[in-house]
This record gives C-alpha cells, structure tokens and sequence, in this order.
C-alpha cells in the first residue's frame, strides 16, 4: 500500500469515528473541502505527518465542542 493509500484510509476512519462531513472535516483541519477530499481519494498530501498529528489533535472533547460551536456559527477553523 502506498503511502497516500495510507493516509486517505487513515483519514476516511478519522472522519468516520468522529462522524464529520468531509466539509466540516475540512474546516477543522484548516483545507480547503476540495483538497481534503483529494486526500480522501488518495491523491496525498505534501505534509502527511502534520496532518495525523491535527487528527490526533482534535481527538480532545473541549477542542472539537468550542469548534463546532465557531463552526456553526459560522466562523473559521
């Protein structure tokens, strides 16, 4: 498996447990939608341990609860 094969699996489980839309995943990890779903379909991403380490990040309740509030408020990532 290649390692942009990797990271999309990688990313598609993330977003599955955490049960976000590919734009609100997008949002959360600062991408432009297109460029996450890019990922998604394994067209790789230049800084693949910058992003396991954001996912990894945003694993923490208080973070994802203030994010969603901004998010649906309309406000930025």
């Amino acid at each position: 498996m290649s390692e942009n094969e990797e990271l999309a699996q990688d990313v598609k489980a993330w977003r599955a447990k955490e049960g976000f839309t590919a734009e609100a995943a997008a949002k959360m990890l600062g991408i432009p939608k297109r460029t996450y779903e890019g990922i998604e379909q394994g067209r790789g991403f230049p800084y693949p341990l910058l992003l396991r380490a954001a996912m990894k990040a945003m694993l923490s309740r208080q973070y994802r609860r203030n994010l969603r509030v901004r998010i649906s408020r309309g406000g930025s990532a």
